[in-house]
């Protein structure tokens, strides 16, 4: 091969490298641009306001001590930092906080609320029964957790509890609605925890 084709073969070469090093960054910034697109898309939703909103009588917990311990999120349709709606329209957050101390801050006032003395990881009462929650899949339609309770170390209860809603109806596609929601599905969640048989037996008696 002379000298000439030598070169013109190895032009060619670069220029094939070229233009394929070329595509591959053209690809790589159309994913970033499109990744881009649906995140400005979605709408944030700051869930810094929750209110403990009780509908039944939970009495039985007033006065009872309960060791909240920390939660942990094992869900795989969340982030550490948010939680989102099912079409990925709004994305959830707590305080610049991780997602599942939504839950635990939001369930300590709702135990807060019925009269419950709550103690935490910085001052545990250790002869208080311990309560722990796991999140296990949280959208907009449906919280689904793992609760487990431990006595002095044993542990005595592990159950799901999931509470559902129905897709959210056009009209409420917006922040307050949708933030709203969030709260009126954790109140639904402790409430039907802290109803339940296995689970009073544990804590309040």
């Amino acid at each position: 091969m002379s000298d000439s084709e030598c070169h013109k073969h190895y032009s060619q070469d670069n220029y094939e490298k070229f233009k394929s090093c070329r595509l591959s960054i053209i690809h790589a910034i159309s994913i970033l641009l499109i990744i881009q697109f649906f995140i400005g898309c979605t709408t944030s939703v700051k869930l810094n306001n929750f209110r403990p909103t009780p509908t039944t009588n939970l009495d039985i917990y007033r006065g009872k001590r309960i060791y909240l311990m920390n939660f942990d999120n094992q869900a795989n349709d969340t982030s550490i930092w948010y939680y989102y709606s099912a079409n990925g329209n709004f994305r959830y957050s707590y305080d610049d906080d991780v997602i599942h101390n939504y839950f635990w801050y939001s369930m300590e006032d709702y135990l807060s609320n019925i009269g419950t003395l709550v103690s935490n990881a910085y001052n545990p009462d250790s002869l208080a029964p311990a309560l722990s929650m796991t999140l296990l899949s949280i959208t907009d339609l449906q919280f689904r957790t793992k609760i487990t309770i431990q006595k002095r170390g044993i542990t005595t209860l592990q159950k799901i509890f999931t509470v559902s809603e129905s897709p959210m109806l056009k009209k409420d596609r917006n922040i307050q609605a949708a933030e709203q929601r969030s709260y009126r599905m954790a109140n639904r969640l402790f409430e039907n925890i802290l109803l339940d048989g296995e689970v009073q037996w544990e804590l309040a008696y």
